[in-house]
């Protein structure tokens, strides 16, 4: 199940969060699990919310740069393999990939929730797990185990999880 799902402001996450721990609330005959798992993703949900309204807040219309990058001129560029030596993986781009998006994580559905120049990061819908991803690839950041997709491509076919 997943959960927060369009929530855009932190005024909004603590009405869907409420919402939801009145019908999941143990007290109210709801799964202690379940409630344990709204909770940690609320917490993890708050805290980029509340740190992307900070950025907007003091958002800076051009970056600086350091005295000490524009003295040594000093340019970080990314180190690339030639392109003879690329794989299947990193033929998918997500460089267009954005905050809310919905993403397939070795099969499991995930959603952005922070993007940054070269990576990504993904959150598995209904679980607290994340994951950091390079957005040329797709490719687990320090999972290398890890590839993030479009579609559900390493879905079984044939298989129902309903018992």
């Amino acid at each position: 199940m997943s959960y927060f799902v369009g929530v855009a402001s932190v005024s909004q996450l603590k009405m869907e969060y409420r919402r939801l721990a009145a019908k999941y609330h143990p007290d109210r005959g709801g799964d202690s699990r379940q409630m344990q798992e709204i909770n940690a993703y609320y917490e993890h949900i708050r805290t980029k919310l509340k740190a992307k309204e900070r950025a907007e807040k003091n958002k800076v219309k051009a970056p600086k740069t350091s005295k000490r990058t524009a003295a040594s001129g000093y340019e970080h560029k990314p180190s690339r393999r030639p392109s003879h030596q690329k794989t299947d993986s990193e033929s998918l781009d997500f460089q267009n990939v954005s905050v809310g998006e919905t993403v397939f994580v070795n099969g499991t559905e995930g959603e952005v929730t922070e993007v940054s120049d070269l990576s990504f990061r993904v959150v598995a819908k209904g679980r607290p797990r994340q994951a950091i991803f390079n957005k040329i690839g797709g490719k687990g950041k320090y999972n290398q185990r890890l590839n993030a997709s479009y579609d559900n491509r390493h879905k079984k076919r044939g298989f129902s999880a309903v018992v």
